[in-house]
């Protein structure tokens, strides 16, 4: 079967930037704020002065030959539901939006709890976003609650895996018990993924390369997401911050690697640039996609699953170009072959979410997979009977090969617009936009989603009630409407 495909770097030139991101860790070093990973460090004899970490190449070797080479997530039944290996690719939503975007007023508002119950159903209705993901953050919590509260309505409302992250060292710990409510043993049948995120250039916070710790050791698959800027935090030049994006993805592997022997990792990313007309940061452009089509190729030329944000949009509302970036960047990641696809849903230099978006996108995903499917050459596809019944004696359209074949060969859009004008004016003129509020309307209310067995119901309530009490600045209001 025809499959398309996208190459970039040629074998010689992986190993070039390979090279040269070794160099960096050796000679340069890591920034690690964190006396419990600077300690493990000492034991095993590499140079340290301070804060800085010198790495030297054989660690880097030895720490790439540790990771698993695939990753099977889990769905909430325990069931085997995504392999992270090769070129097989899932999407999610985008991650920690501080904004949801209302179409209905054209305006921007901060996200509350009942909108991440809304995403958990939405994503558990889709038919091609497979990953669920903590995508919003419900301002109506205390800070301190915000990254752990978020996937409570994930893990009652879906049973997809979900794409996650803490903000916190302590909240970590507070959402893998959640998940071990739900889940028997989350070592084995991962059901999460966690984001651990550098700071840029080549840094670790003392919260995230704790995150990065703790999770390794519980046995949770993490998804290291360098962030370089273009011009601001790493060299202006693509060349200067692939290598840099490399370097920090390899720092995260190596911590990961002095915990545990076969450990899971994700090598992913999210390049943006400074604009420097208006110091914005766009994420969907011809230069960071042509790091992220780079750093992904060389994450492949070593065997570790990929990651990366694209399937989004830097604009401000739903518009022309919020399409054309999102076709084009999800194509773009289904080309390469990347695993885990972040940023379904998502506007405004990944800041805002949309649900309109979400279910636009959900199409535009659905139509770059038929894609990405290619086409068969056999004797039923290729058709040749079909041509001696039909030509100069009938028409295609009556032939029972067309009734046959037609669902399988064809991707049919459900919102996208295909109907002709007549239909259009008839059905009031309405904007694609406004059938995606309609579309999200109607999956809200009609989708049934698997509900957990009461007893785990009923724990995972008890915690989540008990978890928000010890922070007195929680209004009891905003608990007890999200308890079964």
């Amino acid at each position: 079967m025809p499959r398309p495909h996208l190459k970039l770097l040629e074998r010689d030139e992986i190993k070039l930037i390979h090279e040269k991101a070794t160099e960096l860790l050796e000679n340069l070093g890591v920034l690690i704020d964190n006396n419990a990973v600077i300690s493990l460090f000492k034991e095993i004899g590499v140079d340290v002065k301070g804060k800085l970490l010198f790495v030297p190449k054989d660690l880097v070797r030895k720490a790439l030959s540790k990771i698993k080479r695939e990753i099977t997530l889990y769905d909430r039944e325990g069931k085997p539901y995504a392999s992270l290996k090769g070129d097989s690719s899932y999407f999610n939503p985008g991650s920690t939006a501080t904004k949801l975007f209302d179409c209905e007023e054209n305006s921007i508002r901060e996200p509350v709890m009942e909108d991440l119950v809304k995403l958990a159903i939405l994503v558990d209705s889709l038919e091609h976003i497979s990953l669920q993901s903590t995508a919003l953050v419900p301002s109506d919590f205390p800070v301190e609650l915000r990254d752990r509260v978020r996937i409570y309505p994930l893990l009652k409302y879906s049973t997809k895996p979900i794409i996650t992250g803490a903000f916190t060292i302590d909240g970590v710990h507070d959402m893998v018990n959640m998940l071990k409510i739900v889940i028997d043993d989350i070592r084995s049948k991962p059901f999460a993924v966690f984001d651990v995120c550098p700071s840029p250039p080549l840094k670790w916070s003392k919260v995230i390369s704790q995150n990065v710790i703790d999770c390794t050791k519980m046995g949770i698959p993490i998804e290291i997401i360098s962030m370089p800027q273009m011009g601001g935090t790493s060299p202006v030049t693509i060349a200067g911050s692939l290598i840099q994006h490399h370097a920090e993805v390899l720092s995260g592997i190596v911590i990961a690697s002095l915990v545990e022997d076969n450990i899971s990792v994700i090598y992913g990313g999210s390049p943006c640039l400074i604009d420097m007309r208006y110091g914005t940061s766009p994420i969907v452009t011809p230069e960071t996609l042509l790091i992220s089509t780079a750093y992904v190729e060389v994450a492949k030329f070593f065997n570790v699953p990929t990651h990366t944000y694209m399937a989004l949009s830097d604009t401000l509302s739903l518009d022309y170009q919020a399409g054309f970036e999102t076709g084009v960047s999800a194509l773009v990641g289904l080309l390469l072959g990347i695993n885990v696809i972040s940023g379904p849903g998502m506007l405004e230099f990944e800041s805002a979410f949309s649900f309109e978006k979400l279910i636009l996108d959900n199409e535009v995903c659905g139509i770059a997979f038929r894609y990405m499917n290619g086409f068969d050459i056999d004797e039923d596809h290729l058709a040749i009977e079909v041509f001696r019944d039909v030509v100069h004696k009938s028409s295609f359209l009556k032939h029972r090969h067309t009734l046959k074949m037609f669902r399988k060969e064809l991707f049919f859009p459900r919102v996208l617009e295909r109907f002709p004008r007549s239909t259009w004016s008839r059905r009031g003129k309405t904007s694609l936009v406004n059938r995606a509020r309609e579309e999200v309307l109607r999956r809200l209310k009609t989708h049934e989603c698997q509900s957990l067995p009461q007893d785990i119901e009923c724990e995972l309530d008890k915690y989540f009630f008990n978890m928000c009490k010890r922070y007195s600045t929680v209004k009891r209001s905003n608990i007890d409407r999200f308890l079964g």
